[in-house]
């Protein structure tokens, strides 16, 4: 079985990313690094974005997954209407802001946890193929892969978003 990770769409201009705004550290000890819960208190994720790519926002809103300079992922709400109950055991979504508007934009809390890893921090071969479609390595939770499942789905509706095999 081949694992991914995810990338924007080739429409996006690779220079363009959202920005956390405000309490960034606990956004992303949550979200990325699953290192508190405090995020909880008060889920907020406020999102800004380089002034230069204004012109073409409504173009890569077209799209379903979106760089983060955080590192967290970002999805469109056509990807969250589709997918969410397909992961909803393996992942929560929490709903977004832009300029402090709300905006269909979702960031993903992964779950789902796994050893992904070899002692050479690449990922592993024979990594146990159970059926999941996303997860998040054990030790270093920032590192993810998604399954051949989740790439099918992903085409089954005809996302916009690219992939990358590990």
């Amino acid at each position: 079985m081949n694992f991914y990770t995810i990338y924007p769409s080739e429409y996006i201009d690779r220079d363009f990313s959202f920005d956390l705004k405000g309490k960034q550290e606990i956004i992303v000890d949550y979200l990325k690094f699953d290192l508190s819960n405090q995020f909880l208190k008060n889920p907020r994720i406020s999102l800004d974005f380089d002034n230069i790519f204004s012109d073409q926002l409504n173009e890569i809103l077209e799209t379903d997954f979106y760089y983060s300079s955080s590192g967290i992922l970002l999805f469109s709400k056509r990807f969250f209407n589709e997918m969410k109950e397909i992961l909803e055991d393996e992942c929560d979504f929490y709903k977004c802001y832009v300029r402090n508007e709300e905006v269909d934009i979702y960031a993903m809390y992964i779950k789902r946890k796994n050893n992904l890893l070899d002692e050479g921090d690449f990922i592993k071969k024979d990594l146990v193929k159970d059926d999941f479609f996303i997860a998040r390595d054990t030790d270093k939770p920032y590192i993810y892969v998604v399954s051949q499942k989740f790439l099918d789905a992903i085409n089954k509706f005809k996302l916009k978003m690219n992939f990358l095999e590990y």
